[in-house]
């Protein structure tokens, strides 16, 4: 492997960071089985994937985010109705059945 291989660590970054906020985040990534210097390094390379932040950067609080998230999808919804692509009760019904017998 070349020097440009995404495995070989050969570099530091150092950051100061509040100890709680640090605390919160490395309890939520190791739910995930996953280390904060592996969430950064997957951060950096989704930051080169995208060309930039790989995520919509928002002083918005919680509430705000949670109903943009829900007024998007009720857009997709009714597009998807306007384009006749929707089932009706008996087709979903039919869905539940079939998923909850195996």
């Amino acid at each position: 492997m070349g020097t440009n291989s995404p495995n070989v660590k050969d570099d530091y970054i150092r950051v100061r960071t509040n100890r709680e906020l640090k605390k919160k985040a490395t309890e939520i990534v190791e739910g995930m089985q996953l280390d904060l210097s592996t969430v950064i390094n997957m951060t950096l390379d989704q930051i080169i994937r995208h060309n930039g932040l790989p995520f919509e950067v928002t002083n918005d609080d919680q509430k705000t985010i949670q109903l943009r998230k829900l007024q998007a999808e009720l857009a997709k919804g009714t597009d998807a109705a306007k384009q006749g692509k929707t089932k009706g009760i008996d087709e979903v019904r039919a869905l539940f059945t079939s998923s909850n017998k195996g």
